[in-house]
């Protein structure tokens, strides 16, 4: 139900006060007042949820349209002689006659090459998307953008809890508030299990919330995609009803796209069977929403690189902290000490980047390479004065996770959340060192110590990582020629965005699926079924 502020616009979506584990239902006189005053400062300093706020001047002379840090309901901006036009969802601006989709090829060559890194540009021309955390001010008919929210002020230096207890105190209270709040708006949920550790606490955090939650776990034939051991000791030990099923690759089908309503390409074929699996479990037992663990990893900073030592070597000196650190890290790589030492030293004080910034370039033809162009920086990637490199390398996981959650279809019968990436986690756990993540050749340690007393020490301290590689290779395998087809006879070859003799290549290879070209294939197959879609559905 929208929040109404009385004279000073609307809150749109789900507005959660921090700590609280129910949305808002209204607001009183003094914070409405404070909401407009600062122009949605206030609400996101001191709220959080998936909400687009619509704020007004008494006067009427500016408009200032927020969208929550890390929400995931979408807020596309066109322009229409002067006016702005702001929507959830193309469809609708499409039905108003508002908006008339055209693949902007440009956005899909930068697409292609920073599949997980995004900004403000979809792949139509002339639509735009307000990203998380920023304000689109309406003034005299002109726009300006700021944003209102970057991680780097909860990585500063200042903020670091260095105690680890305590870290994974806050760790486990906010997780907790966050996984009940989002679990408040739907009743019973499913919950997609995989038996890895990020879906597993967000399992404890229902759990021990007391709130009704049916685990579901999918298997592929392939033992590394099998995770049902773990799986059914996580629900066994919470109490909770799990189901098992199979991903059948015969139920994908490679011409649809999952991203058929959104201005990019962002959903891949196979999670066509993790949808159709998860919406029938749910209507089974009547849950409005489906749950994740997504971003787990990201959020509980899971790197494999020398930066958190390097943080160490910069705070703390060449001693005994920074010899731990990094033989901790030497031992997740798994690398020697002195590799992990040296690369460290380089990163502190030799001046090796923070980061790279990588394009992919493979199999795309010279135009869209040229189309492409230099890489343009996320505003979260522009280093402050006296970043460190492993809290640095700590916000790119979150940058990469923005994509992640901005990236979901109003239009799905059943909402999908990824709790962990609500917006008080996040800055709860930029709060934290990016050395204590790490001990014992292990990443997340910090999550794995708050969860320690509600999980199987074989689920909470596990090493290893289920994965659907299997099954993407069998889509592959099983898929092949229709790809082929597609591909050969497409709209990215019809534009000239393919090395086509490249890519038919790789298609026409009798042997058995290799490497790691095949991923790349299927990427571009999801992007050939998005833009028919858009090109040749008669809409």
């Amino acid at each position: 139900m929208p929040l109404r502020l009385e004279g000073r616009g609307i809150i749109l979506g789900s507005l959660f006060a921090r700590g609280a584990a129910q949305p808002i239902r209204e607001l009183d006189a003094v914070e409405r007042a404070r909401i407009g005053a600062t122009r949605g400062v206030h609400l996101i300093e001191h709220y959080w949820g998936r909400y687009v706020a619509i704020l007004n001047e008494p006067d009427g002379h500016r408009v200032d349209i927020v969208r929550a840090p890390l929400g995931d309901l979408p807020c596309y901006v066109v322009e229409i002689e002067g006016v702005t036009v702001i929507a959830s969802d193309v469809a609708l601006l499409v039905a108003f006659g508002l908006f008339t989709p055209v693949v902007a090829w440009d956005e899909v060559a930068r697409h292609l090459a920073t599949r997980d890194m995004r900004g403000p540009a979809t792949c139509f021309g002339g639509l735009r998307e307000l990203p998380g955390g920023e304000r689109l001010s309406i003034v005299g008919g002109k726009t300006v953008v700021e944003a209102l929210w970057s991680p780097w002020a909860f990585a500063d230096r200042g903020r670091q809890v260095d105690d680890a207890d305590e870290a994974a105190r806050r760790l486990r209270t906010t997780a907790l508030e966050c996984v009940a709040a989002r679990a408040s708006e739907y009743g019973r949920v499913v919950l997609m299990l995989s038996g890895g550790l990020d879906s597993s606490i967000v399992a404890a955090c229902l759990a021990r919330q007391g709130l009704s939650f049916h685990s579901l776990t999918l298997v592929t034939q392939d033992a590394t995609g099998d995770e049902r051991d773990y799986a059914r000791r996580t629900t066994q030990s919470l109490g909770a009803v799990l189901t098992e099923a199979y991903r059948d690759v015969s139920r994908i089908d490679i011409e649809r796209s999952g991203a058929a309503h959104l201005p990019r390409p962002t959903v891949r074929a196979f999670v066509q069977e993790s949808n159709r699996l998860a919406t029938e479990a749910a209507e089974t037992i009547g849950a409005g929403a489906i749950f994740n663990g997504g971003g787990g990893d990201n959020v509980f900073c899971s790197l494999q690189s020398t930066g958190p030592a390097a943080d160490r070597l910069l705070t703390s000196g060449l001693g005994p902290s920074f010899l731990r650190t990094a033989r901790d890290i030497s031992q997740l790589a798994p690398a020697s000490l002195w590799a992990v030492t040296s690369d460290a030293v380089r990163r502190a004080w030799l001046g090796k980047p923070a980061m790279r910034h990588v394009q992919d370039l493979s199999f795309l033809s010279p135009r869209a390479v040229a189309m492409v162009g230099p890489t343009n920086l996320h505003p979260w990637l522009v280093l402050p004065p006296g970043a460190l490199p492993g809290k640095a390398m700590h916000i790119r996981l979150m940058a990469f996770a923005q994509s992640y959650v901005e990236g979901h279809d109003p239009q799905d019968l059943l909402p999908t959340v990824s709790p962990l990436l609500s917006q008080p986690l996040v800055e709860t756990c930029l709060g934290v060192p990016s050395w204590l993540w790490f001990e014992g050749g292990r990443n997340r340690v910090v999550a794995r110590r708050a969860f320690a007393g509600d999980l199987p020490a074989d689920v909470i301290w596990r090493r290893s990582k289920g994965t659907p590689d299997s099954f993407v290779a069998q889509i592959f395998e099983t898929h092949r020629a229709a790809i082929r087809r597609m591909l050969a006879d497409g709209e990215l070859a019809a534009h000239d965005m393919l090395d086509l003799p490249a890519v038919l290549g790789v298609l026409d290879d009798p042997r058995p699926v290799h490497g790691d070209a095949f991923r790349r294939i299927l990427q571009f197959a999801d992007v050939e079924a998005w833009a028919r879609a858009w090109t040749r559905s008669g809409r």
